[in-house]
């Protein structure tokens, strides 16, 4: 029996704040930043729309944090003054409607374009040239280890300084902190790696040197994929569940999964339900927050009632930043594929339509459909 809904508040105990609602904006790639990494006017004109929406939390897009990890052209930044001074105005913006803020923190790891970084991209260990690496990896050292926990930790004070309400570190997707915690691509045997706890000493580090530098009301959250996906290897169920067990005892506020489907079956272990798997083997007291085809109220509903304490709405945002607004209301929601002309209503600029178009679903053709 659901006993919570979307509607009501929640609470981030540890920091001792509360959203609204339990209903999040999901961090969406929207490629809409400037070349050098700083907010454009669009994507703040995007963002207020979903903080008048109704959403309880805001998540920032994936937010580069070290030049050498970013991986699109439209990646936001937050490393430089001129930067924090844009996020401040986010922060500004979504207090004026009770909404919390936080950006995701990231580094691109393997994944990180070699012709955006001009250079071989990162990873816990060396991966030769061929294939998806035509540069390879290369092996990070110990001081590239220190530098890279130093530029997370400076860009959650960057956050902190512009008034945003706390971060999300990205460990998932297979990016550097996802890799880290990958078994099969890190194969490093000094204190970075082997046990499952050793792959978690990165996050362990960035976190506890947060925690020593800013105010314990300051949110910190870390995302997760449970699984592995498409060409993806190495991602088992049971080891994240470790992990999370591991970081919630890290004084962390959020666990974060990125499910893709929050009401797939699992790839490994029995039932029907991932999300349900997920539930019962996490032991932490903190908020599990769930996306992945959170379209409308039912599924938001049912992913409560799975299991999750808060959900992060992703695609079914793209045409609709008054989500919750609609939902709450029983107000029909505008379904994908959605028109040109609706997303740029929506704040979407040529740069963040082009981007939108190459994810298969998303926009309609021909313009006029749902406009």
């Amino acid at each position: 029996m659901v006993t919570t809904s979307f509607t009501h508040p929640q609470l981030f105990c540890r920091a001792g704040k509360s959203a609204k609602n339990k209903t999040v904006l999901a961090p969406l790639t929207h490629n809409m930043s400037e070349d050098n990494g700083d907010l454009s006017s669009d994507e703040m004109a995007w963002l207020s729309l979903c903080a008048r929406g109704g959403f309880g939390t805001l998540i920032l897009a994936a937010t580069q944090v070290q030049t050498g990890g970013r991986c699109w052209q439209g990646q936001p930044g937050l490393m430089s003054d001129h930067q924090q001074g844009q996020f401040a105005k986010v922060a500004a913006m979504a207090r004026g409607h009770e909404v919390l803020t936080l950006v995701q923190l990231h580094h691109g790891g393997v994944r990180a374009s070699v012709e955006l970084n001009s250079h071989a991209p990162m990873g816990p260990s060396a991966i030769p040239p061929g294939g998806r690496y035509p540069l390879g990896v290369q092996e990070m050292s110990g001081e590239q280890i220190a530098e890279l926990k130093e530029a997370f930790v400076h860009s959650a004070l960057r956050a902190f300084e512009a008034g945003l309400d706390g971060i999300e570190l990205h460990g998932a997707h297979n990016f550097l902190l996802c890799n880290f915690l990958n078994p099969t691509l890190n194969q490093r045997s000094d204190e970075w790696g082997g046990s499952v706890y050793k792959r978690t000493k990165l996050l362990r580090d960035i976190i506890a040197e947060i925690r020593r530098c800013l105010p314990r009301n300051f949110i910190v959250g870390v995302r997760l994929s449970p699984e592995s996906y498409a060409n993806v290897r190495g991602i088992a169920l049971s080891h994240q569940m470790e992990v999370a067990n591991i970081l919630a005892e890290q004084d962390i506020d959020y666990l974060h999964f990125s499910m893709g489907d929050s009401f797939k079956a699992p790839d490994e272990g029995e039932g029907s339900s991932l999300l349900a798997n997920i539930r019962e083997g996490f032991i932490g007291d903190i908020p599990l927050m769930v996306a992945g085809k959170i379209a409308d109220g039912l599924s938001a509903q049912q992913a409560l009632h799975l299991g999750a304490d808060m959900v992060a709405v992703g695609s079914a945002a793209l045409g609709n930043p008054d989500w919750f607004n609609r939902v709450s209301t029983r107000t029909k929601l505008i379904n994908p594929p959605f028109s040109r002309k609706r997303l740029n209503l929506n704040g979407f600029n040529a740069k963040g339509l082009e981007y939108l178009l190459s994810v298969p679903g998303l926009v309609a053709t021909p313009d006029d459909i749902q406009a």
